[in-house]
């Protein structure tokens, strides 16, 4: 390179770098602000918001569900591939008239869809997104017809004698092969069929209702009776599980049939005792929604309603006409406003109304009833969605996390490039050059993507600034290999970036395809995370390769250097004599006692599996205080009753912080725990929830199996492929050496109960990419080295191999040690474990890079001399 020349070559880095900082400006004025003035910013400058990087719930706050479409409610020959991207559209459509920012609304696999609300609280998306909206108009059955039918129940329930299987979370039961029972007509009820009940009675006494409700009547549950009796909010669900039994579904006539209210109602305005009404509607609809052109919502300004809220219904094209007639034929009756199943109002018919237009009334506040005018016209969905999983997180710990997640970030990337400056001096300086444009362009290329960033995604980033040093160290090794060979400055840095480009090149790689598959096959935030590994090692490439060789030949053409700032290292490991060769087998039996003892605490302790892979559902709450509050739940959860929960303190944090998680989908368990805290005098807040269904979990354990197997066969054959000739041993030593890990990591996992989730799958591959990346560096130096010298003496060329490459691999692990170390006691509750797998992740897998994969490749080499 000639004096001061600004080639080709740094004419792309800087334009690079421009670009990079024109692309990141975006994101840098959208994160900056916060809470309200964030939402104002956006709403005013939404192009910038389309340019920024996304943060995701973790960070951001609000709510993510996954629906999955109800196979069984399709028609034969509809297209289930349809259904989903109409049903997203019309979701879609739903969240921009809410008027909401930033939201993540994407289909996956065939007939599920994911959508992701910053801000949004849990029941309002569910509300919002979750209903099917479809919108009926039904006559309420008359008052006698009602209390026939809860006294046929009464009497069914009150001589029902047989032991059931059943309790608050199951609705199995049991049925006996020959019993068959008729269901009662609306005649046979009314001309005595309670007689005719008691007669077959005795023939079905296996037909079970719920345990706990055994013996005791439907009318006992009411606090008020009449055409609808009201059901205090504790007892809702026993009532649901109650009328949802065969024996009683049988004696309800097929013209009716049992709705409850979509709220809360008081009983009396100086009472704060809330309830559900139970409705007992006519089966058939009068008319559907499908008519309505226009849904608004208002606030009453006169009459007895005045200030109440209310949803305003025009309906159009033939509606008018439907409904005109609809409500003639009705006078005087209630006619049921009924949106998926459950009663929004019931107002008397006073007249025919002949002009197209209805009032919902009996919502609790103007946000409700936008809500509902929102949904009524986007439409409703073409099948049936069910809420197979949600995660919701608050905003106060949504930005603990932004806090405790940059915050560990910043202190590994301050400890990296102080170790790189110390031990390289003006290569360590060239390094962090390198590395700040890492960041800067990784940070871009997100933001090109739109791509969102989640706590786990920056632990990724993180992680990706101590791995990006690898490349540096490589070629720095290299360099200082060189010029003690007695080249000039020049001609060492030339050969050193030469020589280490393979091992670079190989090692990132198959890094790049762990990152690869934890997008592929991870949902939520280990997708974001394996997005950011592979964005962050693909542009560490470019950095490392480019940037930093511009640098030093800029630096050394300036004054015609003959010399060179790049450390001296330490002596014990310039100069490493280790007989690894000579003690394989001390070190086999030393990895044989380890993968027995780690097999034998899994089989004996087994593994702490989160909701993720076992489905349920767990709340992490907050105090305000610094006390030990761990007894206190755990007293309050046992004298309400409640069985199964468990509560865990979660450490590394900077709040006083709980998790309480639980088995099974019980919808009941928020409020029931809610009124626990509250009798015990618990001043607590839940700040996240998520409920997983038993689907995401089975799907999610064969996902984690499958990533990890991948994973192997991926790097055993990359290995192959590259390194010819006896390639096949090196790739069945890499993959010998991942299983050596993972089971010890699973082990030390095990041993110490650390919470099996996601992202501790996303850090166990990430530790399978660290380890083979070691071990590749060093086979790329025994394959040089082999090319050079023979393989007669292949034992000590692999041990001399090992040696020359000691110095390297210790530094890479101290870089990526200190930032990962940093994670585990920095990075906050929801990235501690995944901090400590990877720090002992790095400690086995340099072991096994050392010690045990070589010996695999000797070994293979003297069983198949002539190579695969």
């Amino acid at each position: 390179m000639n004096k001061h020349k600004f080639g080709f070559r740094e004419f792309i880095i800087l334009a690079v770098i421009i670009l990079s900082a024109y692309t990141v400006w975006p994101s840098i004025q959208v994160h900056s602000k916060k809470g309200e003035a964030k939402q104002t910013f956006l709403k005013e400058n939404p192009k910038l918001g389309s340019k920024s990087i996304n943060f995701g719930l973790d960070l951001a706050g609000g709510t993510s569900i996954t629906l999955q479409i109800d196979k069984s409610s399709l028609k034969d020959g509809e297209d289930i591939k349809d259904i989903q991207a109409q049903s997203l559209e019309i979701i879609r459509n739903r969240v921009d008239q809410y008027g909401l920012s930033e939201p993540q609304i994407s289909p996956t696999g065939d007939d599920r869809i994911v959508v992701e609300l910053a801000g949004v609280d849990d029941s309002t998306a569910k509300a919002l997104v979750g209903s099917t909206a479809k919108l009926e108009f039904k006559i309420l059955a008359e008052s006698e017809k009602f209390t026939q039918v809860v006294g046929l129940i009464d009497q069914y329930l009150t001589r029902q004698t047989t032991d059931i299987i059943a309790d608050s979370a199951k609705t199995d039961s049991v049925k006996t092969d020959s019993v068959k029972k008729e269901t009662l007509s609306d005649d046979e009820l009314l001309a005595g069929g309670v007689a005719k009940a008691e007669e077959k009675k005795d023939t079905a006494a296996a037909e079970a209702a719920p345990a706990d409700v055994v013996g005791q009547s439907l009318s006992s549950f009411f606090l008020s009776f009449g055409n609808g009796g009201f059901i205090a909010e504790e007892s809702v669900e026993k009532v649901k599980k109650l009328l949802a039994t065969e024996g009683v579904q049988k004696l309800i006539p097929r013209d009716v049939a049992f709705a409850f209210g979509s709220g809360l109602e008081k009983l009396r305005r100086d009472a704060n005792i809330k309830a559900k009404r139970l409705y007992l509607l006519k089966r058939r609809a009068e008319m559907g929604g499908d008519d309505i052109t226009d849904a608004r919502p208002y606030r009453v300004s006169d009459g007895m309603s005045a200030g109440e809220v209310a949803v305003n219904l025009k309906f159009g094209g033939i509606g008018p006409k439907k409904f005109s007639a609809v409500t003639a034929a009705n006078v005087g009756k209630q006619m049921a406003i009924v949106l998926d199943n459950q009663v929004i109002s019931a107002p008397v018919i006073r007249d025919r109304i002949p002009n197209g237009e209805a009032q919902i009334t009996g919502l609790d506040d103007m946000a409700e009833a936008n809500r509902l005018a929102v949904v009524l016209k986007a439409g409703a969905l073409k099948a049936p969605m069910q809420i197979i999983e949600s995660r919701s997180v608050g905003a106060t710990l949504g930005e603990e996390n932004i806090v405790q997640g940059f915050g560990s970030g910043a202190i590994g990337l301050l400890l990296c490039l102080v170790f790189m400056v110390a031990y390289y001096r003006l290569g360590g300086f060239i390094a962090s050059i390198g590395v700040m444009i890492n960041a800067l362009v990784t940070a871009a290329v997100m933001s090109v993507f739109n791509a969102t960033l989640t706590l786990p995604g920056i632990a990724g980033f993180i992680l990706v600034v101590g791995m990006s040093l690898d490349a540096n160290v490589i070629i720095f090794e290299r360099i200082r290999e060189e010029l003690k060979n007695g080249l000039t400055a020049r001609a060492a840095v030339a050969k050193g970036y030469e020589r280490a480009f393979s091992a670079i090149l190989d090692s990132n790689l198959t890094t790049v395809l762990t990152g690869l598959i934890l997008y592929k096959i991870g949902t939520g935030s280990v997708k974001g995370f394996g997005l950011t590994l592979t964005i962050g090692i693909l542009t560490s490439l470019f950095c490392a390769i480019t940037v930093s060789r511009a640098v030093f030949d800029w630096r050394l053409a300036k004054r015609d250097r003959t010399t060179l700032s790049i450390g001296s290292g330490f002596k014990t490991l310039n100069n490493a004599n280790l007989q690894i060769m000579k003690n394989r087998g001390k070190f086999k039996v030393l990895s044989w006692i380890l993968i027995i003892a780690s097999i034998a605490c899994i089989a004996v302790k087994g593994f702490d599996f989160s909701i993720d892979f076992t489905g349920g559902q767990v709340y992490t709450i907050q105090y305000q205080d610094d006390a030990k509050h761990e007894t206190d739940l755990n007293k309050a959860l046992s004298k309400a009753g409640i069985q199964g929960a468990r509560v865990r303190s979660l450490g590394g944090t900077s709040a006083n912080s709980y998790q309480i998680s639980v088995r099974g989908d019980d919808t009941s368990f928020e409020l029931a725990m809610a009124k626990a805290f509250e009798a015990a005098n618990q001043k607590c807040e839940i700040v996240a929830k998520d409920a997983v269904g038993p689907t995401i979990g089975k799907e999610l354990r064969f996902n984690a199996i499958l990533s990890v197997i991948l994973a192997w066969l991926g790097i055993a054959l990359y290995v192959w492929f590259r390194f010819g000739k006896l390639g096949l041993g090196f790739g069945v030593a890499a993959v010998l050496g991942l299983i050596h890990d993972t089971i010890i990591t699973l082990g030390f996992i095990s041993a110490f109960s650390l919470s099996f989730d996601g992202a501790l799958i996303a850090s166990l591959l990430t530790m399978i990419g660290y380890s083979v990346n070691d071990t590749i560096v060093n086979f790329d130096r025994i394959r040089e080295n082999t090319a050079l010298f023979g393989s007669a003496k292949y034992e000590q060329t692999i041990n001399s191999s090992l040696n020359q490459c000691f110095s390297r691999t210790v530094i890479t692990s101290l870089t990526t040690l200190f930032v990962c170390v940093v994670l585990a006691v920095k990075g906050g509750s929801s990235i501690r474990d995944f901090g400590l797998v990877q720090c002992f992740g790095i400690l086995i897998g340099t072991y096994s890079s050392v010690c045990i994969c070589s010996p695999i490749v000797l070994w293979w080499s003297k069983k198949f001399k002539k190579g695969v």
